[in-house]
């Protein structure tokens, strides 16, 4: 992340940063996280499902 953010100053200061740099930065940060949500979801597993209360009318149940 960092070395993405001094690629963007530099551009905005007026030195030349080939744009490839920056997407492949970019798309690999993408694909870590992504990386990292799917491991996450499969090491918990499914919740349980919640409880539900019964149905509450005005007329009574």
């Amino acid at each position: 992340m960092d070395l993405m953010i001094e690629l963007l100053v530099a551009d905005g200061l007026g030195h030349h940063v080939p744009k490839g740099y920056i997407y492949f930065a970019m798309a690999f940060s993408v694909a870590v996280e992504m990386l990292n949500l799917r491991l996450r979801s499969r090491k918990r597993g499914r919740p349980a499902p919640v409880a539900l209360h019964e149905r509450f009318t005005r007329d009574g149940p």
